[in-house]
C-alpha cells in the first residue's frame, strides 16, 4: 500500500519532469554560473519541489514548497533560499564543500486538532565529500516554528559501481539515514540507487519501513 501510494504521486510528477526536459534542447554541466536547477522529492509521507538559479559560482537563490506528515502531524510550509558555498577543496581525485542554506517562509501546522501559521528562519549547514568512486554527506538544518522543533539531520554515504565518463549513465548505492524532529520516532534508513548522467541526477530508494522515494534533479 505505501509503494502504491507513493507511485501515484510519482506518476505526475514524472509527466511534469518529462514535459520540462523534452522543452529543452540541450543540457548543462551541474553548478555553473547562470544555470537554474529544479528538484523534486516524493516518498510516502513527504513531498518538495524547488527551483533556483545561480547567479554566481558561489551563491545561488530559489523557493521551495515542503509538505510533511505524521501520526500527530500535517505541515506545509513554503519559503525563498538562498544557498552559499562557504568552501570547496579539490585534489586531483576528490573534492568537498560546505554550504550554508538560508531560508525565510512559512509554515502551516496542524496538530491532532489545533492549527497554527508561522513564519520562520531556517539556515542549514552541509557538508559532502566525493571521488569518482565514493560519495558522503552529513546536513543539519534548524526549523524552529512557535513551540515546534522540526529540525533535521541527514547522513548519507555510499559508492559508484564503476567510473563513468561525462556523457555514460553512473550507477551509484547510497544510504540514506533521515530524521526530522517532531514528525519522526525513530531514523529512518533508505537503501538507494542513485543515477548520473550529464545534468540529469536521480534517485530511487525503498525505506527499511517499506516507503518508497524518489528525487529528482534537472540542471540547465
Amino acid at each position: 500500500m505505501l509503494v502504491t501510494k507513493s507511485m501515484g504521486k510519482l506518476y505526475y510528477v514524472l509527466i511534469f519532469l518529462l514535459a520540462a526536459h523534452l522543452s529543452m534542447a540541450h543540457a548543462a554541466p551541474m553548478s555553473f554560473k547562470g544555470s537554474t536547477t529544479s528538484m523534486t522529492e516524493v516518498s510516502e509521507d513527504y513531498f518538495s519541489v524547488e527551483s533556483s538559479y545561480a547567479s554566481s559560482i558561489k551563491g545561488s537563490f530559489g523557493a521551495k514548497t515542503v509538505k510533511a506528515r505524521s501520526d500527530a502531524y500535517n505541515i506545509t510550509s513554503g519559503e525563498i533560499f538562498y544557498l552559499r558555498k562557504l568552501m570547496r577543496k579539490n585534489t586531483i581525485n576528490s573534492q568537498a564543500n560546505l554550504w550554508l542554506f538560508t531560508g525565510v517562509g512559512f509554515i502551516d501546522i496542524k496538530k491532532n486538532s489545533t492549527k497554527e501559521h508561522q513564519i520562520y528562519l531556517s539556515p542549514t549547514l552541509q557538508f559532502d565529500y566525493e571521488t569518482k568512486r565514493i560519495y558522503g554527506m552529513v546536513s543539519h538544518q534548524i526549523l524552529r516554528a512557535g513551540h515546534e522543533d522540526f529540525d533535521t539531520t541527514k547522513i548519507e554515504g555510499g559508492f559508484s559501481f564503476y567510473e563513468a565518463g561525462y556523457t555514460q549513465i553512473q550507477p551509484w548505492f547510497i544510504l540514506k539515514t533521515k530524521n526530522i524532529n517532531s514528525l519522526n520516532n525513530k531514523i529512518k534508513y533508505t537503501p538507494t540507487l542513485r543515477l548520473i548522467n550529464k545534468s540529469i541526477f536521480m534517485d530511487v530508494g525503498v525505506s527499511t519501513d517499506g516507503d518508497a522515494s524518489f528525487h529528482f534533479m534537472y540542471t540547465f
